[in-house]
């Protein structure tokens, strides 16, 4: 599969080439006849961006290092294996550690701790996004097709962060565990329903409490019920690109079905965290637009009725008339 693809590379930039040496040496040409200067400076010009474009193509040509298989620990090639692992990290630009000795255990458990308090900060970002987006718009299918264009990203994102400028080798396989982990839940156990509704439950009930604001709690609940759903699937997606991750790392088999119900608790557990905060934030914005509405209101039905009455007068003064 490699050589096709490193043919059909070779091929496009031959034709690349072809195809801006043809379009530019009319223009030389052109140039030339307005003055010699005029055309030497288009040619440099174009040679310039001819270069820039092939070296470009090149550079994504290279390949990065391979991902190194870790052995078995207590081996006599372990240590070397970390040291290895941390000199590439020591160049990372998330995990850059210089001040802790290379190839000591300890650094890489604080590559570990650095890279999932990046991903931790990732994931739950981008869980709060969706949860405001879908809790906002509530457009039903645009709503699925945000959350699993945000899924998409923060696959990406976290396959960035853990593998740096990751290949299709890298992403399909990734795409595809966590899409078949993500959407297949194996039992009722694992859905957890009282868990899920219960922190969206309670981020409703904030404003819930109110007298007379049942038509605006009703309004909030529903937006915070859609917006905690779309918010855990982004957290169990985030969450188990991050254990492929963690297993590829550690060179152990990554099994998406054993993964789920750890999964699921996590996801909870920082969506309980999430949803309090968001619902505060969420039942201010709409009970503050409420309110002004209200407040609004006066004066609005005033103009309509003056509106009202005075078109009723003149249709009186045109038919007496």
């Amino acid at each position: 599969m490699k050589r096709p693809i490193i043919y059909l590379s070779l091929f496009l930039s031959v034709l690349f080439v072809v195809i801006i040496a043809g379009a530019g040496i009319p223009l030389v040409q052109l140039a030339a006849r307005l003055h010699p200067a005029a055309g030497w400076l288009v040619g440099l010009i174009l040679t310039a961006v001819l270069l820039i474009g092939v070296l470009s193509a090149a550079c994504f040509l290279i390949p990065l290092p391979g991902r190194f298989k870790p052995p078995k620990p207590g081996s006599w090639c372990h240590r070397r294996y970390l040291t290895r692992l941390a000199r590439r990290h020591r160049r990372h630009p998330v995990t850059s550690l210089n001040g802790l000795p290379g190839g000591d255990s300890a650094l890489m458990e604080a590559v570990y701790k650095r890279l999932d308090e990046q991903s931790n900060a990732l994931i739950t970002s981008t869980a709060k996004t969706v949860f405001f987006h879908t809790a906002i718009s509530q457009a039903g299918y645009l709503d699925a097709l945000v959350a699993i264009g945000a899924q998409r990203r923060l696959v990406g994102s976290l396959a960035r962060l853990y593998c740096p400028r990751p290949g299709m080798r890298v992403l399909l396989p990734l795409y595809i565990e966590v899409a078949q982990a993500a959407l297949q839940p194996s039992s009722r156990v694992e859905v957890n329903l009282g868990a899920q509704i219960g922190p969206a439950i309670v981020g409703a009930s904030v404003v819930g409490a109110i007298p007379g604001a049942n038509l605006v709690s009703i309004i909030i609940a529903d937006a915070v019920i859609q917006g905690s759903a779309n918010a855990l699937a982004v957290l169990r997606v985030g969450l188990l690109t991050r254990r492929h991750f963690h297993h590829q790392l550690q060179g152990q088999p990554f099994d998406p079905a054993a993964e789920r119900q750890a999964v699921n608790r996590e996801a909870l557990d920082l969506l309980a965290g999430l949803v309090p905060g968001a619902s505060g934030v969420l039942s201010k914005e709409i009970w503050d637009a409420a309110k002004e509405n209200l407040r609004r209101m006066p004066a609005a039905t005033y103009d309509s009725l003056k509106s009202l009455v005075s078109r009723t007068v003149r249709g009186l003064g045109r038919t007496k008339g």
